[in-house]
């Protein structure tokens, strides 16, 4: 399934940037983009370089900065993690007073929770007009800027398309013993997914294709996604629509379909609420909201441009509550892990 177009044929990196950014890569005298406050910019500038705690893959973070800069003339220092590590630092470093970060970005129940934990500053901006209403939570402390869609993915030259399955009931068939991964720290999907379902039936039914099948759970979406590709595993349950899409692109074997119900939820990107260099972390904030979004759908990521939204509807998908996600996640967390090893909680 094609999102958006990939990088032009024959394009080097450094034109593609260009074109992205929408201004020729001129170094710090580069012109602003049309809308952007001048005097901001101008401030941004004097600040000096703003530091990023980020969880996006390098590859496609590394394009975003390298952009911004060529825009702004701003230089951008980033500390890129798991999300998990991302939270917990930010988090260290607000309750020890030490104004480090400029601007974070983790997926939304992270985000939420820094929100919760007061590391977040409400943020009105023009720029917010041109989302989806899903990406922005009422305190405006952080908004959305890729749509997570939930995906199975599959070789394509272990597994025929004649044979995918069309429901969770398809996969306790017997040809799937031994073929299946998950990833391993998927409660929020599965939160959502068991929730859509019917708890006792959704929890049963993963229940049963672990126990029946078997499933390899591994720590990361990229990981499971290159052990598709290799074909190590033929066929990964849960993983971001991106991951294969980029790598189908660049010729792999891999493709991948939604088993309803979809599931989805959103990343987010917000400023530190002592973030030491503001202005140029409301720049950084205002041009992942906008310009960085047309990069982003080059790179097959789903955006959280209302332009996204048609493509969204058809799939219907169920979208994660982060906020209530937080609520129960010991609970969902060690029932997930027991349903995935294929045995009851507690």
């Amino acid at each position: 399934m094609r999102l958006a177009p990939a990088r032009p044929e024959g394009a080097t990196r450094r034109q593609w940037i260009a074109a992205a950014a929408g201004t020729v890569l001129a170094g710090a005298g580069a012109p602003a983009r049309a809308g952007a406050d001048p005097q901001l910019v101008e401030r941004a500038r004097r600040e000096g370089p703003i530091t990023l705690y980020a969880s996006m893959a390098e590859k496609d973070l590394r394009l975003l900065v390298e952009s911004f800069t060529a825009l702004y003339g701003v230089e951008v220092s980033v500390w890129r993690s798991g999300k998990n590590k991302v939270l917990q630092r930010a988090l260290t470093e607000g309750r020890a007073g030490r104004r480090v970060v400029d601007v974070v970005h983790n997926p939304s129940p992270e985000m939420e929770a820094l929100y919760r934990e007061g590391g977040l500053q409400p943020v009105r901006s023009p720029v917010h007009d041109s989302l989806l209403a899903l990406a922005l939570p009422a305190h405006r402390e952080w908004a959305g800027l890729r749509v997570y869609l939930f995906v199975a993915a599959y070789n394509t030259d272990k597994v025929r398309a004649d044979e995918l399955p069309r429901s969770w009931e398809d996969l306790l068939h017997p040809r799937w013993k031994g073929r299946l991964g998950i990833e391993a720290k998927e409660q929020e999907w599965f939160t959502t997914l068991v929730k859509t379902l019917g708890e006792a039936r959704g929890i049963k039914l993963l229940r049963d294709i672990a126990s029946g099948n078997g499933l390899s759970v591994r720590n990361g979406h990229a990981l499971l996604n290159n052990m598709v590709v290799s074909g190590e595993v033929p066929l990964v349950l849960t993983t971001y629509s991106y991951l294969p899409e980029q790598a189908r692109r660049r010729g792999a074997p891999v493709n991948w379909f939604v088993l309803p119900p979809a599931i989805a939820y959103t990343d987010g990107v917000g400023i530190a609420r002592q973030a030491p260099h503001p202005a140029g972390a409301r720049l950084f904030y205002d041009f992942m909201l906008s310009d960085a979004q047309t990069q982003l759908a080059q790179m097959a990521h789903i955006t959280t441009q209302r332009s996204s939204e048609a493509f969204l509807r058809t799939l219907q998908p169920v979208y994660i509550d982060p906020a209530a996600v937080l609520d129960d996640y010991d609970k969902w967390t060690t029932t997930y892990e027991a349903t995935i090893a294929g045995r009851v909680a507690g």
